[in-house]
C-alpha cells in the first residue's frame, strides 16, 4: 500500500472511530465514572456537582471527537465551554484545585481505552491501525494538557477574586462542619450568621446545569424562606447549579405554598430534608436533603420532594427486584391502569381518605375522585381498607422512581 493510501485509511479509521464516540451515547458512561472516581468524594457525591461533571465531561469528549472526525491531523483546540470551566471554578471553591488533572487523567485513560477497543474492531490491518492509534494518542495526549493548563490560567486569572469570595469562605466552613467536625470551633454561630443549636430544615435548591440561573436560585430561595416563616436563614452556594440552603422555619411547610412560591421558576427544583435540631441535626437534616435530591435527578422530573415523603421509597429502592415484586402483588391490574386512576388513589390515601381534599389538591370534583377511587379498588388485588399504607407505598414507589408499568 502506498504512503498516500496508508494516510487515507488511516484518516479514515480515525473518523469511523470518533463517529462511534458522536453517535453511541453509552460510550461517555465509563468516561464519566472514571473522571467521577478520580474525584474527591464528598465533592463528586453533590448530586448537582456529580451531574456537573458528567455535563463537562460529555462536552470535552464530544468536542475532541468531533475535531477528530473532521480533521484527523489537526491538533484539537481546548474548549472552554460554560459547563468545563463552571466545574473546574466549583473545584477550586471547594478546595480541590489539586485533583483538576488527576480527574482530567482519568478521564484521558478512560477515552484512550475505548478508543482502543473500537478502533481494534473497526481495523485490523497493522499497517493502517498502528498510525492511527499514533496519532489518537498524540492528539489526546496534547488535547488534555492543552485544557488543563488553560483551566489552570482562567483560575489563575480568578484566583483573588474567588479567594475573597464570601462564599467561598461560608463553603469551606459549613464543610468542615458536615465533614464531621465534633465540635464547631467557638465563634462559628457568628462567623456564620445563623444558629446552629436551632432547629433546621436543610434544603437543596438546583436547576440542571445546562439551565441554571443563580439569581433564580437565590430568590427561589428566598420565597421559600417567606413561605416557612424562617426566623433565620443561611444560603451556601455549593457550585454554579446549586445552593444549599437552612432555615428554621416559623410554622411548618405545606407542599401546596412551595409549589406556588416556585412556580415562576420554571427550571428550579427543590429537595427538602427532615426538620432536626442542634449540630447534628445540621447535617442529618443537609444529608436527608442531599438523598432526596438524588432520587429526584435519579428516577424522576417532580420539581419538589419532601424526603419525610419518600424515606420507605428510598429504602425499598435498595433491591430492584424485590420492589418490583411488592408492587405487582400489592397493585396487580392497578399498575397497568391509567396514571389518573394511581395518582388519585394514591392523593385520597395521603389525604386519609379524605374526597373533598384529593378533589381540591388534584382540581377536579368530589364526584370525579369517588368515581376513579372506585375504579382503582375495583383493580386492587388486595382490599385497600385492610392493606392500605401498602398501596399507598406501593403507588409512591411508582410515583417517585418512575417506574414503568410491569
Amino acid at each position: 500500500m502506498s504512503s498516500g493510501s496508508v494516510r487515507g485509511a488511516t484518516d479514515e479509521l480515525l473518523r469511523n472511530t470518533a463517529k462511534v464516540f458522536l453517535t453511541d451515547p453509552t460510550v461517555i458512561r465509563p468516561i464519566r465514572e472514571a473522571v467521577a472516581d478520580a474525584t474527591d468524594r464528598r465533592f463528586g457525591s453533590d448530586p448537582a456537582i456529580s451531574e456537573a461533571i458528567g455535563e463537562a465531561a460529555w462536552a470535552n469528549t464530544q468536542h475532541w471527537a468531533r475535531s477528530m472526525y473532521d480533521d484527523p491531523q489537526r491538533d484539537v483546540e481546548p474548549h472552554l465551554t460554560s459547563q468545563v470551566v463552571g466545574i473546574a471554578r466549583d473545584g477550586y471553591r471547594w478546595g480541590e484545585e489539586a485533583t483538576l488533572r488527576a480527574s482530567y487523567r482519568a478521564g484521558e485513560r478512560a477515552t484512550w481505552s475505548l478508543w482502543m477497543t473500537i478502533a481494534f474492531s473497526l481495523c485490523d490491518d497493522p499497517d493502517v491501525l498502528l498510525p492511527a492509534l499514533e496519532r489518537a494518542s498524540r492528539s489526546l495526549s496534547l488535547w488534555i494538557e492543552a485544557t488543563v493548563s488553560a483551566l489552570i490560567e482562567v483560575l489563575e486569572q480568578e484566583r483573588a477574586t474567588l479567594s475573597a469570595d464570601q462564599q467561598v469562605r461560608r463553603l469551606e466552613l459549613v464543610n468542615l462542619i458536615l465533614g464531621g467536625a465534633p465540635a464547631p470551633p467557638a465563634g462559628m454561630d457568628r462567623r456564620l450568621g445563623y444558629p446552629l443549636r436551632a432547629a433546621h430544615l436543610g434544603v437543596i435548591v438546583w436547576a440542571p446545569a445546562q439551565v441554571a440561573d443563580r439569581e433564580a436560585l437565590v430568590r427561589a430561595a428566598d420565597r421559600l424562606g417567606r413561605v416557612a416563616e424562617s426566623r433565620n436563614q443561611l444560603l451556601v452556594q455549593a457550585s454554579a447549579s446549586s445552593l444549599w440552603l437552612w432555615l428554621t422555619p416559623g410554622v411548618p411547610v405545606p407542599p401546596e405554598a412551595i409549589e406556588t412560591a416556585l412556580a415562576p421558576y420554571r427550571d428550579v427544583r427543590l429537595a427538602i430534608g427532615s426538620l432536626d435540631e442542634g449540630v447534628d441535626g445540621f447535617r442529618r437534616t443537609h444529608d436527608r436533603a442531599l438523598e432526596t435530591q438524588r432520587l429526584m435527578q435519579t428516577h424522576n422530573a417532580h420539581p419538589i420532594g419532601f424526603y419525610d415523603d419518600v424515606a420507605a421509597v428510598l429504602v425499598m429502592a435498595r433491591d430492584d427486584a424485590r420492589l418490583r415484586e411488592f408492587i405487582h402483588a400489592v397493585l396487580g391490574p392497578l399498575a397497568l391502569a391509567p396514571q389518573e386512576l394511581r395518582d388519585t388513589l394514591r392523593t385520597f390515601i395521603h389525604q386519609r381518605y379524605n374526597a373533598s381534599r384529593t378533589a381540591e389538591l388534584l382540581f377536579t370534583h368530589r364526584n370525579t375522585v369517588l368515581q376513579r377511587v372506585r375504579r382503582a379498588q375495583s383493580r386492587l388485588p388486595v382490599s385497600l381498607e385492610r392493606h392500605g399504607t401498602n398501596v399507598g407505598l406501593a403507588l409512591d414507589a411508582m410515583h417517585w422512581l418512575n417506574l414503568p408499568q410491569p
